[in-house]
């Protein structure tokens, strides 16, 4: 049964950014339980954890809260260093990919998807785009660009192709830095895998030429893991009620804003779901920050985002 040193996920099985880290969780074997939150909202039981922030996955370990893939993979590293993910070659590169993995190409994977597939979408969950993204859920816009984005999303599979074709040493060619998987491979399957739930027959055909990435993604997928157990969102809010969060060291590193701990400030993503989550500083640095918060519901957490692609303001 899961407890406050559990990892839990609270995620839903269509999320692509979900499928990342429970890809981590298989390539690394660890156990893990599993939190299916509605696709959209409400999900009042994971609110008073995050403070609002409700993008998808999220991660819980009793009640310290990671908000992005960004930090659920570097907090995944650092306390299960073995296997690694973070191999030779694949420091400071892998966010690199993710910031083009995560934004240009799963720009194009949604438009492909969602013009193939977009009038099967319900009401409710256009609405819910629509507020997530703060602008028009366009279907008939997605449907006239979805060629042009088949090209485009091509071109982008086809990236992961040249870098196969280039690996050299021996293991070439089995993972994109070697002859391991880690971390770089993680961004990269994300928007492959969406497109093969979604749109498989234009993936198999855009692996007509992209035999390596073909071998390259069914590699990853072979990777069975750990089966997870299931919990309900309110059990996971009472492991957070009841558990403390994990000692850290209450410092700033250089900080431009010259913020300290104590303060208090709101952080959000910088580009969709622009959630405003308050808190008062107990850490930061140039990766990362972290909040603490409380509430009635869930007493106190520490919630953590990832600098590179969130806002921090005073309040």
């Amino acid at each position: 049964m899961a407890d406050a040193r559990s990892i839990i996920l609270h995620e839903y099985p269509t999320s692509p950014y979900a499928e990342k880290i429970r890809l981590a969780l298989r390539l690394k074997n660890l156990a893990w339980s599993r939190v299916e939150i509605p696709v959209i909202m409400p999900r009042p039981d994971l609110m008073p954890l995050t403070g609002g922030y409700r993008r998808t996955p999220v991660m819980q370990i009793g009640a310290d809260i990671y908000c992005d893939t960004a930090i659920i993979l570097r907090e995944l590293e650092a306390r299960f260093p073995m296997p690694a993910l973070k191999l030779p070659g694949h420091e400071g590169l892998a966010q690199m990919v993710a910031g083009w993995t995560d934004g240009r190409w799963f720009q194009s994977s949604v438009a492909v998807i969602f013009g193939e597939m977009g009038d099967k979408v319900g009401e409710d969950f256009i609405k819910d785009r629509e507020k997530l993204s703060g602008r028009p859920f366009d279907v008939n816009a997605m449907k006239a660009v979805a060629p042009m984005m088949r090209d485009q999303w091509r071109a982008r599979l086809m990236l992961l192709e040249e870098r196969l074709q280039g690996g050299q040493g021996a293991g070439a060619g089995l993972y994109l830095v070697g002859a391991k998987p880690g971390l770089v491979d993680v961004h990269a399957y994300m928007n492959v895998w969406f497109m093969q739930q979604n749109v498989p027959d234009f993936l198999a055909k855009c692996f007509e030429t992209a035999d390596l990435t073909k071998a390259w993604f069914e590699r990853l997928q072979e990777f069975e893991g750990q089966d997870p157990e299931t919990i309900t969102s309110a059990e996971a809010l009472e492991i957070g009620k009841h558990a403390a969060p994990r000692l850290v060291v209450a410092t700033t590193k250089y900080e431009p804003q010259d913020i300290a701990p104590g303060d208090m400030v709101a952080v959000a993503p910088d580009d969709y779901g622009q959630v405003w989550v308050e808190g008062e500083i107990v850490h930061a640095d140039s990766q990362r920050v972290i909040l603490q918060r409380m509430s009635e519901e869930a007493e106190t957490v520490h919630v953590h985002f990832p600098r590179a692609g969130f806002l921090v303001r005073r309040i």
